[in-house]
């Protein structure tokens, strides 16, 4: 057999964790991923700091560090304007691995991988994935294939719609994940690629929401306790499908961004703030949070039979009103901070904090830092006796290239249960603004630091267990078990463990080549207003 795969795919199931798979392999319930850890490598998968979506798997693209790659978290503050704004691909500084590839003549494509729109022109295709607005038609490359999958599945969405009723939404996600397979297995066979990414996002999104279920005293456990397990086992048996499909030659991988854990509560770092002199309001927190409240049951029960009677024209029409609502939202609160006053603030969904330069000058930096670290991990919730932050880093200990100078000045990281809680979910979930620091949160389930990594095929050892993988170093892998080099923009570096000897005799790793330039174009307003309105739809904001 050769020791250099002929092309590879790589299934991305969102937030998945050994935690889950590991019971579930030992009780013989994923048999396929069991299949292919025993003929290749695989270990737990460091993620980027903030262990967020968009960070992580742009560095799972890019194969590149955040500091290099420019992606700090969901949402970016401008320091000018002070507007809170949704990345795109837009902001992205380095190219994605399927424009490597493709700037090479390796066809090349990627379905359902966050933060991807808009998308690269690649010889191949492009269909973004999660942070991807929704009313714009001509979203993926090239534009016809979108009217291709619409023609053959319906709408293109990344991941099932949330339901109020559990029991609904358990079910969206399982029937989510065997559409999403159906696409995977049809776009394989559509186009023969040397690269292939998709990404399942039921695994995410089941664990946010279901995570609580688990728990034997929950009143609901004996009827949704192992909601995530078969989520878990129906990702296994689509697993099952695409490895078959892709043939001997081919090299597959499991990535997983992120990996997943209890969550209990909410910390409201901004309120922190307040109390401690370093933010001040314009204006009165709760009401200004309070100003829009989510629909009632008769407004939900409504708005869907209005969906189903409407014209389209008329739906979109209120979906760009949303959209425009939901943007108003993500900066309610940057409205009533006192920027001519306040030292920093909090924004995005990792709990970053952002410097005021009209207050904060370089030399007063230093001592804000210190200030902020022994301040807040200090704190102890007084419910647990616990410190809702295990660390706190100024953006210069975590990060390294061009791109840092956009990273908030300071990242939090929370411990064990916890995460801070984001200024506009209070407006959105209409949980009021809190009293106190704490507060509980509309999710049961977290981001924790590791997911998952395996390899099988060409080339690759049979059995490994590697110790060390992380986020960027998944894409120079890849690129090594098709016989590419990686590019010079990459910080992340070859897994030489999951690989034979013979195959590293035969092939001994190259050094770096230079890559294309990174842009893709800009993204626009009504778009990054519209990512709003999909994420709430999808439970995520």
């Amino acid at each position: 057999m050769s020791v250099t795969a002929k092309r590879v795919v790589v299934i991305g199931w969102d937030g998945a964790t050994f935690d889950v798979i590991k019971p579930l392999m030992a009780r013989g319930r994923m048999p396929a991923l069991a299949a292919l850890l025993a003929r290749g490598a695989h270990g737990p998968l460091c993620s980027t700091v903030p262990p967020v979506t968009p960070v992580a798997w742009t560095s799972f693209a890019t194969g590149a560090s955040p500091g290099r790659h420019g992606i700090f978290d969901a949402l970016t503050l401008d320091p000018a304007s002070h507007e809170v704004r949704f990345v795109s691909a837009a902001m992205r500084r380095v190219p994605p691995v399927w424009r490597v590839l493709s700037d090479r003549a390796r066809p090349a494509g990627a379905v359902n991988v966050p933060v991807t729109w808009p998308p690269d022109t690649v010889n191949g295709f492009v269909i973004p994935g999660m942070f991807t607005p929704t009313h714009i038609e001509e979203f993926t490359y090239p534009p016809e294939i979108r009217r291709e999958i619409e023609a053959k599945f319906g709408t293109c969405r990344e991941s099932p719609m949330l339901d109020p009723d559990p029991v609904k939404y358990l079910d969206n996600l399982l029937n989510g994940v065997d559409a999403r397979c159906e696409l995977t297995l049809w776009l394989m066979a559509r186009q023969p690629l040397d690269y292939f990414c998709s990404v399942f996002m039921e695994s995410d999104r089941v664990q946010h929401f279901f995570w609580g279920y688990r728990d034997p005293a929950h009143p609901r456990h004996a009827e949704l306790g192992e909601a995530i397990e078969l989520v878990y086992e129906r990702l296994d048996a689509a697993l099952g499908r695409i490895v078959a499909a892709a043939g001997e030659e081919t090299a597959v991988a499991i990535v997983s961004d992120h990996g997943a854990g209890p969550l209990r509560r909410s910390i409201f770092l901004n309120k922190w703030l307040i109390d401690n002199g370093l933010l001040l309001l314009t204006g009165d927190l709760g009401a200004t949070l309070g100003a829009r409240r989510p629909p009632s049951a008769l407004r939900r029960f409504v708005g869907a039979v209005a969906k189903a009677v409407l014209p389209a024209s008329v739906i979109e029409a209120r979906r760009r009103g949303k959209s425009a609502i939901h943007a108003r939202i993500n900066n309610l609160f940057s409205s009533i901070v006192d920027w001519q006053r306040s030292a920093c603030v909090s924004e995005g969904i990792a709990g970053g904090l952002f410097f005021n330069a009209a207050v904060v000058k370089d030399a007063d930096r230093p001592a804000l830092i210190a200030r902020l670290k022994e301040g807040l991990l200090a704190i102890v919730d007084p419910d647990t006796g616990a410190h809702p932050f295990m660390a706190v880093y100024a953006r210069e200990e975590l990060y390294q290239g061009e791109a840092v100078a956009g990273a908030p000045d300071v990242v939090t990281l929370c411990g064990p249960g916890y995460q801070v809680l984001v200024p506009h979910e209070i407006a959105l979930y209409d949980q009021g603004a809190p009293t106190g620091l704490f507060a509980g949160h509309k999710w049961s389930g977290r981001h924790e630091q590791y997911g998952v990594f395996a390899l099988a095929g060409p080339g690759v050892a049979p059995g490994i267990t590697l110790t060390d993988a992380a986020m960027p170093d998944v894409t120079p892998t890849l690129l090594y078990a098709l016989g590419e080099a990686a590019t010079s923009d990459m910080d992340g570096r070859v897994l030489t463990q999951a690989f034979t000897a013979e195959t590293l005799a035969a092939r001994p790793i190259v050094g770096a080549v230079a890559a294309a330039s990174a842009g893709v174009g800009a993204a626009d307003d009504d778009g990054a207003a519209a990512m709003a309105e999909e994420l709430s739809d999808l439970g995520y904001m």
